[in-house]
Formats: structure tokens, C-alpha cells, sequence
């Protein structure tokens, strides 16, 4: 694998492969809603402060009870977004930790998988829920992918999602980039990657495609090592 540290963009988290090493964690921009919670937090507790002997009771409680809630989960947020991850894929360690979210700052394991419980890697279509209503139709259609760990006794973990606009362009787009995620560790594990996903014109495709074929010809079951 290479030394140099690649960045793979996922739906809402970013996969980082380094060498011996791949982090599925926030991406950056998820640090600003904990940023602005705490920014928030902070100036209510400073108006409290400034003010305390101006305001009623009600108005200060009115202001303090929403900071004393706003400003730990803030505080976590903004420490998730900085250094907590979402899956960590070890070579060292021999195993992958699917971690906890914001509450539990992305260091508490919910489940490790060792290498050697890992079937495959799988990219499969994620099926994205519909919107009922009368409204208008979303103006574009929306394909999403889904990377999954599938473990020796047939349970599946969700390790990322990528979701692109539903054109030639994008769609290859965005096939690549679940492709290169699951590529990354499967090579990490040492496990293969299977294809699923189903492709557009499907029906008239030959039966059987090559595995190497990259986005928008990939074959339904296909393997890729």
C-alpha cells in the first residue's frame, strides 16, 4: 500500500487510508455545527453573567437551561468531528472497530471484527426511502451505494454510503469513489470485493462481465480481488 494518505469523500464522513491504517470519520465540514452550538453555549452563559442582576428569574433561566443542555453536546460534537471516527480499520491491531457517534465521541467500540472474521467486502445499491406527499418531485433523482463488511456469519456493516445525482456522469462519479473505498480495505484486510450493485441497462447487459470493469459497466456479483 502506498505511504501517501488518500482521502476518499463518503456521504457526511470521509475515508482516510494510510498506510496500515483507514479511518471512516466526519468530514471536516461537520465541525461547524458543533462549533456554532458551543459559540452559542458560550454567550449565553456570558449574557447571563453580564446581566444577571437586569434580567428576571424567568428570562435567566429562560437563557441558562438551553446552554447548561447546548453546551456539552457541543462540546462532544466538536471533539467527534476533530478526532473521533465513525470505523477504524487497524493492519497492526488485525481488526476493525465500528465506533460509537457524537454521545460516545467516536472512541467506544460497538463492535470489533477481527481480519480473520471478514468474508468480503461488498459495494451494494442503498435504497434511498421516498418521499410521500403532494409536493413537487425532487428536482433530480438520486442513485446511492452502500460499502458493507460482510462478516464470516452473514452480518453485514455498514462501513460508509455514497450517494450521487442520478446522471451518467455522476453516477460513474460516485461509483468510483464506493469502489475505492471498498478497494482500500478490502486490500487492508486482505479480503475481495464483491459488486452487487445493480447497473443502468441491466436487462440488456451480457450475463456475465469482467471484474474489472470500473463504474457504469460493473456486473451484478462480479468479484474484484
Amino acid at each position: 500500500m502506498s505511504t501517501a494518505t488518500r482521502r476518499i469523500p463518503l456521504d457526511r464522513r470521509v475515508c482516510v487510508v494510510r498506510e496500515g491504517r483507514i479511518d471512516v470519520r466526519p468530514e471536516r465540514g461537520a465541525i461547524i455545527g458543533p462549533f456554532l452550538g458551543l459559540a452559542i453555549s458560550l454567550s449565553l452563559f456570558v449574557s447571563v453573567a453580564l446581566f444577571a442582576s437586569q434580567l428576571s428569574a424567568v428570562a435567566l433561566a429562560a437563557m441558562l437551561v438551553p446552554s447548561l443542555i447546548l453546551g456539552p453536546l457541543s462540546g462532544m460534537g466538536l471533539v467527534y468531528s476533530l478526532i473521533g471516527a465513525h470505523v477504524v480499520i487497524d493492519a497492526r491491531k488485525q481488526s476493525v472497530a465500528f465506533q460509537q457517534g457524537v454521545l460516545g465521541l467516536g472512541i467506544g467500540t460497538v463492535e470489533l471484527v477481527p481480519f480473520w472474521k471478514i468474508e468480503r467486502l461488498e459495494v451494494c445499491d442503498l435504497q434511498l426511502g421516498e418521499v410521500e406527499g403532494k409536493g413537487p418531485p425532487p428536482p433530480f433523482d438520486l442513485r446511492a451505494w452502500d460499502v458493507v463488511l460482510v462478516k464470516t456469519s452473514g452480518k453485514e456493516l455498514s462501513i460508509g454510503q455514497v450517494l450521487a445525482a442520478n446522471t451518467p456522469d455522476l453516477i460513474d462519479e460516485g461509483f468510483d469513489r464506493a469502489l475505492d473505498a471498498a478497494e482500500a480495505v478490502a486490500e487492508l484486510v486482505g479480503k475481495d470485493v464483491v459488486i452487487t450493485a445493480e447497473i443502468e441497462g441491466s436487462a440488456e447487459a451480457p450475463a456475465a462481465e469482467p471484474a474489472e470493469q470500473r463504474a457504469g459497466e460493473p456486473a451484478e456479483g462480479s468479484q474484484r480481488a
